[in-house]
């Protein structure tokens, strides 16, 4: 076996310096290398902490901004039913209240209007008798031509007329 590798042969020096290279990069690479990249690590650690607890945050946030609309709606809702309730109850005491004038004001219509017949029935009565009483007069005087004068003959029909009934009857 004539040729060996170099590479697998055990040389100590050779190993004791390849220990002090490998720790001295070691302790290097710490202090330069490694705990920059350890801070930088748990800097983007906080970060995204701090991002999802913020997340957290907006959510819960959201939801309570969700949760406020929703009684917000529901208490709109429910005045604007209590608003359509009394535009109703008003509604219905106005209709009331309108049906209450207009059977008021018929009333009051019928009412003048039966007074106003039975002040013309009046007034044709009187009418009539004042007519009945120039016939009466006039047939009276054809029959007494000579023996009364006309007052007396008024009179006479005045006294007749009150004996007649004055026609306070109503007529249909």
């Amino acid at each position: 076996m004539g040729a060996e590798n170099p590479l697998l042969q055990f040389e100590p020096g050779l190993m004791i310096w390849t220990i002090i290279v490998f720790l001295l990069t070691l302790v290097v690479l710490g202090r330069i290398a490694w705990k920059p990249l350890l801070q930088n690590l748990d800097a983007r650690e906080k970060k995204i902490h701090d991002a999802l607890t913020q997340a957290e945050k907006a959510r819960e946030e959201a939801e309570a901004a969700i949760a406020e609309a929703r009684r917000e709606s529901r208490e709109a809702l429910r005045r604007s039913e209590e608003m359509v309730a009394e535009a109703k109850a008003d509604a219905e005491r106005l209709r009331e209240r309108m049906i209450t004038e207009a059977k008021v004001e018929s009333q009051r219509v019928v009412q003048d209007g039966l007074r106003q017949l039975e002040a013309e029935q009046r007034l044709a009565m009187q009418e009539i008798r004042r007519h009945a009483a120039d016939l009466a007069i006039q047939a009276a005087s054809k029959l007494i031509r000579s023996s009364l004068d006309e007052r007396q003959q008024r009179e006479l029909v005045d006294r007749f007329l009150d004996e007649v009934p004055s026609g306070s009857k109503t007529v249909h």
